[in-house]
Order: structure tokens, then sequence, then C-alpha cells
């Protein structure tokens, strides 16, 4: 069952939203639509994982984390088997 919301926006959020759209042949409530169900999804997805919370909240010298944890990860756990 579809349900409909009456949103009031700025003039110039609904121009963005508009071209958004327009350059994904959309409508802008199905623009609109779209970018809600993204933003559930992603909340649900953040409310499943445990570490979320820790996420920037740690220093640490490498940057690149996110993309290489593997690495990080494989090279602790050799260190770590290796006794040192």
């Amino acid at each position: 069952m579809n349900r409909t919301i009456t949103l009031e926006i700025p003039e110039e959020t609904y121009e963005a939203i508009k071209m958004q759209a327009e350059s994904r042949g959309l409508e802008p409530a199905q623009m609109v639509v779209e970018w809600l169900s993204e933003a559930i999804r992603g909340a649900q997805i953040a409310a499943e994982d445990p570490l979320e919370a820790l996420i920037g909240t740690l220093e640490c010298e490498a940057t690149d984390i996110a993309e290489h944890h593997d690495y990080y990860l494989g090279r602790a756990l050799a260190k770590e088997l290796r006794g040192g």
C-alpha cells in the first residue's frame, strides 16, 4: 500500500531535486522516494553494525583503514601468531 505525504520545501531545494530527477529521467517525487528509501536502508544497515558507534572515535596514523582493512587485520594477526 502506498501513502501520500505532502512536504513544504524551499524553492531552492525543490529546484535541486528537480535537476537531479531530470538527470535520471525521473519525476521529482520519484527522486525523493528513492532518496528516502536509500536513507532508510542505510539507517537499518547502520543499526545492525555494532561497531558503527566507534567510527570516527579512534585516533590512528593510517588514513585508509576503510579501504584496506583486510590488509591491516591480516598484518595484526600475523604479528600475533609470530608472538610479537
